[in-house]
Order: C-alpha cells, then sequence, then structure tokens
C-alpha cells in the first residue's frame, strides 16, 4: 500500500511539474506576442516622424500646418549638410531622433518620450510589468519614463533575435519588478534611416509561481489525505481479511477434523461388519455341518429306496450347503484381509448363475429380469462365489426398489479398462446424497426389519478385494443404476479380439 501511495504521489508530482512548465511556455508566449505588439506601435511612431520630417523640409506647408508639427516635438530642426548627426540621444525628457533628407540635409527632431513610448507606457504595470526599449547604437536599456539601466542579458538577446528570455530573482529586482522569476517577450524594429531598435516586455511570474506553489500544497494534502485514507481502509481491509483467513483456517481444521472422525466411523463400521461376518461365518459352520450330515444319511436312504425325487432334492441341498460354505469360506478370507480365490470367470456364467439365484424373488414380487449379456465376453480373474454374491446383492435392492411390473436389466460390457457388469431398475430410484453412503455399513433407506444396511458395504469389500469398484447411481429418466467395474487379466483383452 505504502509503494502504491508513494507511485501515485511521484505521478501526480511530475504531471503538476509538467503542466507548470507548460503554462510557463505559454505564459512566455503571451509575452512575446505583447512584445510584438509594442514594437508595431513603435514601428508606427518611428514611421510618423520620417513623414514629419519630410513635410518640415518640404517648405510648402502653410504656417499652420508648421506649427501642428513643431507642437508635437520638443524640438525641431533643420540641420545643414556636414553636421553630424546624433541618432537615439538623449536629451532631458526626450529623443533626438535624426531623420536624412536629400542632399545631406536633415531633420533633428527631440521627441518627448511619452510620444514615442506611448504604446508601452499603455501595457506597463506597477510591480508587474516594465517595458524597455534599445535605442540604435546604444547597448543600455530605456525605460519609458527615461532612466537608463543595464542589463546585458536581455540587450544580447534582443541582438541575438530571442522572442523570449528568462529573466533572474536579482535582474528582476534591478527592473522595478520583485525579486521572483519574470519572463521577458522580445521583438526587434528595423526602422531604416532611424536605425534598428529593439522592444523587451518583462513580466513577473510571481502570481504563477504562486499559484504552482498553492498547486503543489494541494497536491500534497491531496496525496497525504489519499494516502491516510487508503492506509485506513487497506488496514481495515487487511484486517477483516486477517479475520476471514483465521475463520477459513478454523473451517477447514474442523472439515479436517470431520472428514477423519467420518473416516473413523466408516472404518469402525467396516471393522465391526467384518467382526460381524466372521463371527457369522463361525457360527453358520456348526449348523450347516449338521445340515450337511442329515442330508448325507438322506442320500443314501432314498438310494436305496431308489427315490428319484428325493435323491434329486438332497442333491440340491448338499449343492447349495457347499456353496453356503463356499462363501462363508470366502467371508472369512475378507475379514481377515486375504486376498480371493482367483480363478478365471466367464461373464455369461456368472451373469446366469446370479439370476437362476435370485428369479423366485422377482417371480413372488411380480417383477420382470431381463439378462442381456453377450456370450464371448473376455474373462476376468475372480472368486466365483464372492462374485456371484455381489450380483446377488445387487439385483435383489433393485427388485425391491421396484413396484409389481417393474423391469430390472442386468447387463455387461467390455473396454480396455476391464469388465463391467451393470443392473439397472425403474423402480422409485436414489438421490445423490443417498447414493454417496450407501457402501458404508449399517446405511440403508428401507425400513428397519426390510433391511440391515450390509449388503451394499459387503458388495463393495468384495470389489475392493478383486481390485474393482462398485458404483450406484441414478438412471435416466427414473430408477437406479449400480455398476460393478473388474479389471482384466493381463491379455484378456487380447483374447477377445
Amino acid at each position: 500500500m505504502f509503494f502504491a501511495v508513494g507511485v501515485v504521489a511521484a505521478l501526480s508530482y511530475l504531471d503538476e511539474s509538467r503542466e507548470a512548465t507548460a503554462a510557463l511556455e505559454a505564459f512566455g508566449e503571451a509575452q512575446a506576442s505583447l512584445a510584438q505588439s509594442v514594437a508595431s506601435d513603435l514601428s508606427t511612431r518611428l514611421d510618423g516622424i520620417r513623414n514629419d520630417a519630410i513635410l518640415l523640409a518640404d517648405g510648402s506647408l502653410s504656417a499652420g500646418a508648421l506649427d501642428r508639427i513643431s507642437e508635437r516635438y520638443l524640438s525641431a530642426v533643420i540641420s545643414a549638410p556636414g553636421t553630424p548627426p546624433r541618432p537615439g540621444e538623449l536629451t532631458g525628457q526626450g529623443v533626438l531622433l535624426s531623420v536624412p533628407l536629400s542632399e545631406g540635409r536633415r531633420v533633428d527632431f527631440v521627441v518627448p518620450l511619452p510620444m514615442l513610448f506611448a504604446g508601452g507606457s499603455r501595457v506597463e504595470r506597477p510591480n508587474g510589468v516594465s517595458v524597455l526599449f534599445l535605442r540604435p547604437g546604444s547597448t543600455r536599456l530605456l525605460t519609458t519614463d527615461g532612466r537608463e539601466v543595464s542589463a546585458g542579458p536581455l540587450t544580447e538577446a534582443l541582438e541575438g533575435g530571442l522572442p523570449v528570455l528568462r529573466v533572474t530573482g536579482p535582474e528582476a529586482a534591478q527592473l522595478s519588478l520583485p525579486n521572483r522569476t519574470a519572463l521577458a517577450g522580445l521583438s526587434r524594429v528595423n526602422a531604416g534611416a532611424l536605425g534598428p531598435w529593439g522592444v523587451a516586455v518583462i513580466a513577473t511570474a510571481q502570481a504563477m509561481r504562486d499559484r504552482e506553489a498553492r498547486g503543489r500544497w494541494r497536491l500534497f494534502l491531496a496525496v497525504v489525505l489519499a494516502g491516510g485514507l487508503v492506509l485506513a481502509f487497506g488496514g481495515l481491509a487487511l484486517r477483516q481479511q486477517r479475520k476471514e483467513l483465521l475463520l477459513g483456517r478454523e473451517l477447514a481444521v474442523a472439515a479436517v477434523q470431520r472428514d477423519r472422525d467420518e473416516r473413523l466411523e466408516r472404518v469402525s463400521k467396516a471393522a465391526t461388519m467384518m467382526t460381524l461376518a466372521s463371527g457369522m461365518a463361525h457360527e453358520l459352520s456348526t449348523p450347516l455341518g449338521a445340515i450337511v450330515g442329515r442330508a448325507e444319511q438322506l442320500a443314501s436312504r432314498a438310494a436305496i429306496a431308489h427315490d428319484e425325487r428325493a435323491a434329486r432334492s438332497v442333491g440340491v441341498i448338499l449343492e447349495q450347503s457347499e456353496r453356503i460354505s463356499q462363501i462363508v469360506r470366502g467371508f472369512l478370507n475378507l475379514a481377515r484381509g486375504g486376498a480371493p480365490s482367483l480363478s478365471a470367470l466367464e461373464p455369461f456364467a456368472v451373469a446366469k448363475s446370479a439370476a437362476s439365484l435370485v428369479e423366485h424373488r422377482f417371480a413372488t414380487r411380480g417383477v420382470l429380469l431381463e439378462v442381456t449379456v453377450p456370450d464371448g465376453l473376455p474373462p476376468v480373474q475372480g472368486d466365483p462365489r464372492l462374485m456371484e454374491h455381489a450380483l446377488v446383492n445387487l439385483l435383489l435392492n433393485a427388485c425391491d426398489a421396484c413396484p409389481r411390473g417393474g423391469h430390472v436389466l442386468l447387463g455387461a460390457s467390455a473396454d480396455v479398462a476391464g469388465l463391467s457388469f451393470t443392473v439397472t431398475d425403474n423402480g422409485s430410484g436414489i438421490s445423490p446424497e443417498h447414493a454417496a453412503r450407501v457402501t458404508e455399513p449399517f446405511f440403508t433407506t428401507k425400513e428397519p426389519e426390510k433391511g440391515t444396511g450390509l449388503g451394499l458395504a459387503i458388495t463393495n469389500e468384495i470389489m475392493k478385494s478383486h481390485r474393482g469398484s462398485l458404483t450406484i447411481a441414478p438412471a435416466v429418466p427414473r430408477g437406479t443404476c449400480a455398476t460393478l467395474q473388474i479389471p482384466f487379466a493381463t491379455g484378456a483383452i487380447h483374447g477377445q479380439a
């Protein structure tokens, strides 16, 4: 801020100085014009003197006309040839001017100063403007009241033909002007036989300098005032900015703390979920063993009795018991942080198997399940039972979200990123806020007796163990779209080609 105020002050000072210099130059030009005006008046009067000399020497004028001419001058004498002239000589209250005539004669006039310098007298102002004249053959300047003054710089400037000259304070004081800088406008008059004359109009620049000084004081006060206001408001702005920064930092710290608390809560819920899954898997192993034992006994009796229907039913029980056992082992492995058992999975077979497991649920609720997984998609590496269970969870959620007569579509596609299973329904849909939280353990939008909030959380953990991802988003125009994405094993996508 201080730098900005300083720059503004410097620029303002330079601008003020430039304006003052321009004003001084304009003032000098005005004095030069005034000097030309006085010189023009002097030239006219010298022409009149030459005309009077011609008329006076003619001898044909009446006595009255001669008297009128003689009254204008202090003296008028026709000199004989051979008498030396005295041009521009001071004689009391006049200036001697010699006008040459024919045959070596001349007329010597003593011209009154008020008559000769009338133009300069009209211009002069006491302590403001002085008018000086340079006579032919003289190096001293003559005032309008007949005083001679020495002003070497003015004389040299007149002889050199300069239009304007700056006069210092001491030089101005010698010319009866204030001891301040003045400007002189200069002009030359070529009077022919009466010789070259010079006119200098000197005007003090005191008023202009005073205005300049007042302007600079006003500039100084304005800069001080503006600087004070800038500093005051800048200080307030900095103070407010500091408050905002402190508040922003506090909010950021609070947000980080809140995010950390949320992560800790999610980790805690995930740990609880894994502990619960581990406990359930352990507890299920005992009754599952009893079921398998009883089923094997029934299988032996059905074989002895040759009851094929009972044998098929017992076979289904044993098959599903083995499926449950594999799922339990997979959950236990996930809970312990182990990697899933990987094998080549055919997308079409996994999708068909998952659909067959839930078809009775869809039939009961009156919801149509359509599977559009093309055969021949490249295989992926994964645990068949866990991947099947992940798809089952998505299909059951889609079924629960649809009213009777609803529609659920199970599809699959492959690209360079991997294989994607999509489950899309036209049910009630999901909000973006809920979609961001559905993978949290124990979070559910269902009624407490219909949902535990663990299905999608388990599905998400299954996908993480397969280096894949689960994405839940609203479908267009309505409904929900869930996507499972699994990366291909190296070289799998090329095998498709």
